[in-house]
C-alpha cells in the first residue's frame, strides 16, 4: 500500500502541483511583464502584442514537443475547423479579455476571478451536452464558486471594475467555452496537435492586432525576455504534463486539483507583486472559489472508479 502510494504521489500528485503552481504563476508573472517591458495599465495593444509573442512562441514549443515525440504535427483537412473553433475561444477571445483586463485589476483578483471558467465549463456543458448535466456537487460547486465572486466583487482589494474584473470574468466565460468546444472536437484527435496550433494561431492574431494598432514593447531588457521565456515554457510544459495526466488518470482526478490555481495564484501575488492579499475578504472569495471547484469534480458514488479521460 506504501508503495502504491508513493507511486501515485510521482504520477499524480506531484505532476498536477506542478501544473496547477505553473498556471497559478500566470496571472502575477503578466502584470509584472507589463512593468518590465513598459506597458501602460491603457496600452491595450502593447498588451496585445506580448501575449501574442508568449502563445505564438509556445504553440511553437508544444507542436516541437509533439514533433519530438513522434507526433503528427501537419493538421488534416477535417482537423482546421476544430483549431479554429478553440483558437477562437481559447486564445483569441480568452486573452484578449484577459490581458486587458488584468491590467486594470490586481493579480489576486485576476487569479480568484479567472478560476471560475470551471464553473462555467459545467453551466455550457449542462445547456449544451444531454450527458453531462448538472449533478447536486456541480451545482453546489458552482454556487460556492459565484458566491466567491461576489464577496470579491463587495470589496476585496478594491471595487469591481467592469473594465478590469468585468474583462476577465468575460475571459474566464470564453474558457469555460472552451472547455466545452475541446470536449466536442478533441475526442479521436491528437489534443497536442489541436492545442499546439491553436496556441499559434491565436498567437498571431494577437500580434497581429497588437502591431495593426501600434503596439509596442517599449522596453527590452534581459529580465523581461527571461520572464517571457518562463511564461512560454509555462503555457507549453503545464499542457503537455496536464494532457498526460488525462490520457493515465480519470477526469475527476485530475481535474480535482484545479482548485490549487487561484490558491498559488494569490500566494504568488503576494510574493511576486508584494500586494495585501491576505484579508479575511479576500481569503473567504478564495475559500469559496476553490472549494466550489473541487466541490463540482467531486464525482459520487459508482461514477468515481468509471469516469476515464
Amino acid at each position: 500500500m506504501r508503495e502504491q502510494g508513493a507511486g501515485l504521489a510521482r504520477q499524480l500528485y506531484i505532476p498536477a502541483v506542478l501544473c496547477t503552481a505553473l498556471w497559478g504563476s500566470a496571472a502575477p508573472c503578466i502584470k509584472k511583464g507589463y512593468l518590465l517591458f513598459g506597458i501602460g495599465a491603457g496600452q491595450a495593444f502593447s498588451q496585445l502584442l506580448f501575449a501574442g509573442w508568449r502563445f505564438a512562441l509556445a504553440g511553437l514549443l508544444v507542436l516541437l514537443v509533439a514533433r519530438c515525440k513522434g507526433r503528427r504535427i501537419v493538421p488534416r483537412r477535417t482537423e482546421w475547423w476544430p483549431i479554429l473553433w478553440l483558437s477562437l475561444f481559447q486564445s483569441m477571445i480568452q486573452y484578449v479579455c484577459y490581458y486587458i483586463g488584468l491590467s486594470a485589476t490586481t493579480g489576486t483578483k485576476g487569479a480568484v476571478l479567472s478560476g471560475t471558467q470551471s464553473f462555467f465549463a459545467l453551466i455550457l456543458a449542462h445547456l449544451c451536452l444531454k450527458n453531462d448535466k448538472l449533478d447536486r456537487n456541480k451545482a453546489l460547486g458552482c454556487a460556492l464558486g459565484f458566491a466567491g465572486v461576489l464577496v470579491l466583487g463587495m470589496g476585496g482589494l478594491n471595487s469591481f471594475s467592469l473594465v478590469g474584473d468585468g474583462l476577465v470574468l468575460l475571459s474566464a466565460a470564453s474558457a469555460g467555452a472552451g472547455a466545452l468546444v475541446s470536449r466536442i472536437f478533441t475526442p479521436g484527435r491528437d489534443p497536442m496537435l489541436l492545442t499546439g496550433w491553436q496556441l499559434l494561431i491565436g498567437g498571431l492574431f494577437l500580434l497581429a492586432v497588437g502591431t495593426a494598432g501600434g503596439g509596442r514593447l517599449t522596453a527590452v531588457t534581459l529580465p523581461g525576455v527571461l520572464l517571457l521565456g518562463y511564461m512560454i515554457v509555462l503555457s507549453a510544459a503545464a499542457f503537455t504534463i496536464w494532457t498526460a495526466l488525462l490520457g493515465k488518470f480519470p477526469v475527476g482526478k485530475v481535474s480535482l486539483f484545479g482548485f490549487l490555481i487561484p490558491v498559488f495564484g494569490t500566494v504568488f501575488s503576494a510574493l511576486v507583486l508584494r500586494e495585501n492579499v491576505f484579508t479575511p475578504r479576500n481569503m473567504a472569495a478564495l475559500a469559496l472559489v476553490s472549494g466550489g471547484i473541487a466541490l463540482s469534480n467531486t464525482v459520487r458514488g459508482s461514477k468515481a472508479g468509471g469516469e476515464q479521460a
